[in-house]
């Protein structure tokens, strides 16, 4: 027998709160707030997962600070969720299943991929996210499809800003694999700064090498978790938040390399307003993974929604906007070789025309140009290979001579390693 109302508590911890910088998210569900029965689930190093029964809202939102001891702060936003479609015994079945029975793991069922799947349960819409989810992704797509809910206090908000943490909190994919950058208290603060704006390759790939390589160099560097699901708009909005969180208006200059999305959203951030400490642009282009996104919505739709959401059709569907501010000196990696989405797609990417490598096809006014020999995969993983020459333009306005040995390859699809 159902019960008439049942009540789903959600805890979400933010990623500044979080050791891991990912967030956490934990759940409780029940008719009365003095009754509930509560989970929260961690990796198995961590202590695994924690299930209580018949406790207070107020002893739920206390339990994984005073009780479990594994966060120093209480959770920073809180909401309530209420559903007839779901019995309390079906709940907790469900809730046993993915919060004890089968255990954490990263890219099927972690905290937040548990909590969605009680959820669907009860009829809640949850979004589509999933893989390496986060409770951010799950907070925006929640907000997003059931907004009229919130609106009409159907759902509530019973502590912080769900508005203000939709707009600021990052998505911390990256950090949820590998975890916050080492503490850097004791390294005083340069007068440059490295911006990098990585691309959907982040949600999957490790940025270890990247911020191992240019930690070393003598800039600050930040790299913002700043692509939105829901559209480019909404990753530029993001993109803006995070220079004015950082405060980067204060460097003497900036210096930004950006990926494929990033190039399209640095650009048309610089539209609205002017940043005259950004002194360097490189932009990593490339005729192959250019395509990318054109395979993914022609030949995987519902994975590729899934995963990026909205966001890869409109990322194929608006042209590229040049950057033609004349005091950013600006440069070109140009990718010689195709990831393996590409490979196994040449028919489908051959569609949109003939490739061309030469600089000039870019659209995009620059002060040199060279090629890199990877694909866009080893961008992200070998940076080594290009970092000196980053470096050089960001000083120089060139990229020197460590890359002139290279140019387009008679056959970019075969497989090569750097």
């Amino acid at each position: 027998m159902f019960s008439s109302v049942v009540y789903i508590y959600l805890f979400v911890f933010t990623s500044a709160q979080t050791s891991s910088g990912a967030g956490h998210i934990s759940f409780a569900y029940g008719t009365d707030s003095s009754a509930l029965t509560y989970y929260t689930k961690y990796r198995k190093q961590d202590g695994g997962s924690f299930k209580a029964k018949s406790i207070s809202y107020t002893e739920a939102l206390n339990y994984d600070r005073s009780i479990i001891q594994h966060q120093k702060t209480n959770p920073e936003l809180v909401l309530r969720l209420t559903t007839e479609s779901c019995s309390i015994d079906q709940l907790e079945k469900v809730s046993d299943q993915y919060n004890l029975n089968k255990p954490w793991t990263l890219f099927a069922n972690n905290c937040t991929d548990a909590v969605k799947k009680v959820l669907r349960e009860t009829k809640i819409n949850p979004g589509l996210a999933f893989l390496i989810s986060t409770p951010n992704e799950l907070i925006e797509d929640l907000y997003h499809y059931t907004k009229t809910k919130f609106t009409n206090n159907e759902y509530s908000v019973l502590a912080g800003n769900l508005k203000q943490y939709v707009e600021q909190e990052p998505n911390a994919v990256p950090q949820t694999l590998f975890g916050k950058p080492a503490a850097q208290k004791n390294k005083p603060k340069q007068k440059e700064a490295i911006l990098i704006l990585t691309g959907f390759g982040s949600k999957y790939h490790s940025l270890q090498n990247l911020k191992k390589y240019f930690d070393t160099t003598a800039y600050d560097v930040y790299v913002p978790n700043y692509i939105s699901r829901k559209s480019l708009e909404q990753t530029v909005f993001n993109l803006d938040s995070y220079w004015k969180k950082k405060g980067l208006d204060n460097y003497e200059k900036v210096h930004v390399f950006a990926y494929i999305i990033g190039s399209w959203s640095i650009n048309a951030w610089l539209q609205t307003a002017a940043h005259p400490n950004i002194k360097s642009i490189v932009y990593d282009r490339s005729a192959l993974q250019e395509r990318a996104p054109y395979i993914l919505i022609s030949n995987y739709k519902i994975p590729n929604y899934f995963v990026f959401g909205p966001i890869m059709h409109e990322l194929h569907q608006t042209p590229y906007l040049p950057l033609n501010d004349s005091s950013i000196q600006k440069g070109l990696l140009l990718e010689c070789y195709a990831t393996g989405i590409v490979r196994k797609n040449q028919a489908t990417a051959a569609q949109l025309g003939p490739y061309c490598f030469e600089p000039d096809c870019f659209g995009q006014l620059f002060q040199d140009a060279k090629y890199v020999p990877m694909n866009h995969d080893q961008m992200y993983t070998h940076p080594e290979v290009y970092g000196a020459a980053l470096l050089h333009f960001f000083k120089y306005g060139n990229f020197g001579s460590t890359l002139n040995a290279y140019s387009p390859v008679a056959d970019p699809f075969i497989k090569h390693q750097p």
